[in-house]
């Protein structure tokens, strides 16, 4: 009966230690730390409870961020920390916004550029914090151009206080001067007007002297910009050159001043004559009993003789 008795106090104190143990620091899961003066300690008595909380820029996405010291051991931890989502970034007027990480999360960045023709003002660049995209979204304003140049002579319309990126104006001469250049100029995204200004010329091409040619039709005198005459050559002369000229921005005709030259008489040929003379030569006849197959010619006295004794012979008998 001692001995039972002594044995179960035994057991219960070993137990009480046993439940009495302290528990050492717990260690927390991926990007998350103790709260509060839980982590300045490195023991805790039995019984004692912890909370865990998320790092910056992780924010818990389920479970539990308690735990407790039962006789030396912690419960388990199910808290999970995920990285922040800052989401998309506002929209920008006039503008796009791209991620060079290609996501939204904590540490990512976004970055707004402007469509062509406007200017970004404000911070190109913006950060996902704790606290969502620092700063303030940029703005894209479109760009302007200071108004174009006068030229001597000449005007452009429209006239206005401020030209916005891709206007357009069109310039125009006075008192019959010709423009040389592009009439038209853009308000390009680099503030000026694209290309550059033209001017105005005073065009007057001479009167041209074509001898031995007639007008045809075409400008009179004074010949301005543009003007054009067509010539033919009189009879007896051929032309050389273009039959119509133009008076171009430099005072000059183009393609340049026909000629009219005296045509060259046709050169008659000599006539040459070609006699032939053909020569008939004797008949041969081969004789089939000649050995050498020779051939040889017949006389034609000796076809006349044969040919009076058949005559002869033929009166002969009708006597």
């Amino acid at each position: 009966m001692g001995v039972t008795a002594l044995l179960l106090l035994s057991f219960l104190g070993l137990a009480i230690i046993a439940q009495a143990q302290d528990c050492s620091k717990p260690i927390g899961g991926p990007n998350m730390n103790l709260k509060g003066d839980a982590i300045l300690q490195n023991t805790f008595p039995d019984g004692s409870k912890v909370s865990f909380s998320c790092n910056t820029g992780y924010t818990p996405a389920g479970g539990s961020s308690s735990i407790t010291c039962t006789a030396g051991t912690w419960s388990r931890l199910s808290l999970v920390c995920e990285r922040k989502n800052c989401g998309a970034y506002p929209e920008v007027e006039n503008g796009n916004v791209d991620y060079p990480k290609g996501d939204t999360l904590y540490g990512d960045t976004a970055k707004v550029i402007c469509n062509q023709g406007y200017n970004l003002v404000g911070q190109a660049e913006s950060r996902c914090d704790d606290q969502g995209w620092t700063g303030r979204p940029p703005v894209c304003e479109v760009m302007t151009c200071d108004a174009p140049k006068t030229i001597p002579n000449g005007s452009y319309s429209p006239q206005k206080e401020q030209y916005t990126f891709r206007d357009v104006v069109t310039y125009t001469c006075l008192n019959d001067n010709a423009l040389s250049g592009t009439p038209l100029l853009t308000c390009s995204e680099d503030g000026n007007f694209q290309p550059g200004s033209p001017t105005c010329v005073w065009v007057d091409c001479k009167n041209p002297t074509i001898p031995n040619a007639e007008f045809v039709e075409g400008s009179r005198p004074p010949h301005r910009f543009s003007a054009s005459i067509t010539y033919r050559c009189l009879p007896g002369f051929e032309k050389k050159g273009a039959s119509t000229i133009t008076c171009n921005i430099t005072s000059h005709w183009s393609p340049g001043i026909p000629q009219c030259i005296k045509k060259t008489p046709a050169t008659s040929r000599p006539t040459t004559t070609t006699t032939t003379t053909t020569t008939k030569k004797p008949s041969v006849t081969t004789d089939p009993k000649d050995p050498s197959g020779g051939a040889h010619q017949t006389k034609p006295w000796i076809i006349g003789v044969v040919v009076n004794t058949a005559v002869l012979l033929v009166q002969l008998y009708l006597v």
